[in-house]
Protein backbone atom coordinates (compact mmCIF):
# COMPACT_ATOMS: atom_id res chain seq x y z
CA UNK A 1 0.00 0.00 0.00
CA UNK A 2 1.46 3.24 -0.83
CA UNK A 3 1.95 5.55 2.08
CA UNK A 4 0.96 9.12 1.86
CA UNK A 5 4.02 11.72 2.41
CA UNK A 6 3.47 12.25 6.63
CA UNK A 7 2.97 16.26 5.58
CA UNK A 8 -0.09 14.81 3.47
CA UNK A 9 -1.63 12.49 5.86
CA UNK A 10 -1.81 15.38 8.38
CA UNK A 11 -3.36 17.32 6.12
CA UNK A 12 -5.92 15.07 5.08
CA UNK A 13 -6.59 14.26 9.34
CA UNK A 14 -6.98 17.64 9.95
CA UNK A 15 -9.67 17.84 7.21
CA UNK A 16 -13.01 17.39 8.99
CA UNK A 17 -15.37 17.48 5.77
CA UNK A 18 -13.05 14.61 4.61
CA UNK A 19 -12.62 12.87 7.45
CA UNK A 20 -16.16 13.13 7.54
CA UNK A 21 -16.92 11.74 3.67
CA UNK A 22 -14.34 9.23 4.11
CA UNK A 23 -16.32 8.16 7.38
CA UNK A 24 -19.40 7.63 6.29
CA UNK A 25 -19.00 5.70 3.36
CA UNK A 26 -19.61 2.14 2.71
CA UNK A 27 -16.46 1.08 2.96
CA UNK A 28 -15.40 2.84 6.11
CA UNK A 29 -18.75 0.97 7.50
CA UNK A 30 -17.42 -2.11 6.21
CA UNK A 31 -14.17 -1.63 7.78
CA UNK A 32 -15.71 -0.77 11.15
CA UNK A 33 -17.80 -3.54 11.14
CA UNK A 34 -14.13 -6.00 10.05
CA UNK A 35 -12.26 -4.14 13.03
CA UNK A 36 -15.01 -5.23 15.70
CA UNK A 37 -15.61 -8.87 14.87
CA UNK A 38 -14.34 -10.49 17.30
CA UNK A 39 -13.77 -7.54 19.46
CA UNK A 40 -15.07 -5.53 22.28
CA UNK A 41 -15.70 -2.41 22.54
CA UNK A 42 -13.29 -2.18 25.35
CA UNK A 43 -10.78 -4.12 23.60
CA UNK A 44 -10.95 -1.57 20.40
CA UNK A 45 -10.80 1.46 22.59
CA UNK A 46 -7.70 0.37 24.86
CA UNK A 47 -6.08 -0.57 21.34
CA UNK A 48 -6.44 2.23 19.91
CA UNK A 49 -5.22 4.08 23.69
CA UNK A 50 -1.92 2.35 22.95
CA UNK A 51 -1.53 3.57 18.91
CA UNK A 52 -2.52 7.16 20.53
CA UNK A 53 0.23 6.65 22.87
CA UNK A 54 3.16 4.97 20.33
CA UNK A 55 2.58 1.07 20.91
CA UNK A 56 1.14 0.12 17.59
CA UNK A 57 1.56 -3.49 17.78
CA UNK A 58 -1.98 -4.30 18.80
CA UNK A 59 -3.09 -2.27 15.91
CA UNK A 60 -1.00 -3.75 13.32
CA UNK A 61 -2.31 -7.12 14.27
CA UNK A 62 -5.69 -6.10 13.67
CA UNK A 63 -4.84 -4.42 10.69
CA UNK A 64 -2.97 -7.57 9.06
CA UNK A 65 -5.73 -9.34 10.65
CA UNK A 66 -8.53 -7.15 8.11
CA UNK A 67 -5.89 -7.22 5.40
CA UNK A 68 -5.58 -11.19 5.57
CA UNK A 69 -9.58 -11.70 5.62
CA UNK A 70 -11.23 -12.32 2.34
CA UNK A 71 -12.52 -8.76 1.02
CA UNK A 72 -10.17 -6.56 3.65
CA UNK A 73 -7.40 -6.38 1.38
CA UNK A 74 -9.19 -4.69 -1.29
CA UNK A 75 -11.55 -3.21 1.13
CA UNK A 76 -8.38 -1.13 2.40
CA UNK A 77 -6.96 -0.61 -0.62
CA UNK A 78 -10.48 1.32 -1.92
CA UNK A 79 -10.22 3.35 1.74
CA UNK A 80 -6.68 4.24 0.55
CA UNK A 81 -7.80 5.33 -2.99
CA UNK A 82 -10.52 7.63 -1.37
CA UNK A 83 -7.90 9.44 0.99
CA UNK A 84 -5.46 9.67 -2.19
CA UNK A 85 -8.78 11.72 -4.44
CA UNK A 86 -9.39 13.94 -1.55
CA UNK A 87 -5.61 15.25 -1.66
Amino acid sequence: MKQNKPSNLQQLLSDKAVLAQVASSPDAKALAAMLSQGQSQASLKQIAESAAKGDTAQLGQLIQSVAGSPGGAELLRRLNESFGQKK
